[in-house]
């Protein structure tokens, strides 16, 4: 019994050793803001964030955390700068899906379970991101605080394409 609180006390550690912040990492955040984005489409809306940074080598970035959403790391460039975009789809039909409901069984072949989401696993402000990025085989991750929240954007409707 010994062992076995000793194992899980061991895992638990490890779990949060790797979950260290870097101070130093192979990159520096110049800006960061972001911005609700409404329209376009009906229901749609995004929570956008731009990260501004300068780096001398290349950085092999994986993630966004922020407000508690998680979203692959997207680099694009922009008037000569370089920024990691993160857009968080917020819509209030995000989560729907096509389900059948009736009461024959057959005709509800095919409905899925929802799918369970990845925990959460930093404590953050709404004013605080998490950037990952891969060093090696081994994952960083980095705070990144005071992001400015900028005004919402309203888009107009877009068209319908026929």
């Amino acid at each position: 019994m010994k062992l076995f609180g000793i194992l899980i006390l061991a895992l638990s550690f490890s779990q949060c050793a790797s979950m260290k912040m870097d101070t130093q990492p192979p990159f520096k955040v110049e800006n960061a803001s972001y911005s609700h984005i409404t329209g376009g489409q009906p229901g749609n809306s995004v929570l956008n964030l731009m990260i501004e940074i300068t780096t001398p080598e290349t950085v092999d970035f994986k993630n966004v955390y922020f407000q508690n959403r998680i979203t692959p790391a997207v680099i694009e460039e922009k008037g000569g700068k370089q920024y990691i975009a993160a857009r968080y789809k917020t819509s209030t039909d995000q989560e729907r899906k096509d389900l059948v409901l009736s009461s024959d069984a057959k005709a509800e072949f095919g409905n899925t379970a929802n799918e369970t989401k990845e925990k959460f696993p930093f404590e953050l402000e709404e004013n605080e991101a998490v950037v990952s990025y891969k060093v090696g085989e081994k994952i960083h991750y980095y705070k990144i605080k005071n992001v400015k929240k900028e005004k919402q954007v309203f888009m107009p409707m877009a068209k319908p394409q026929n």
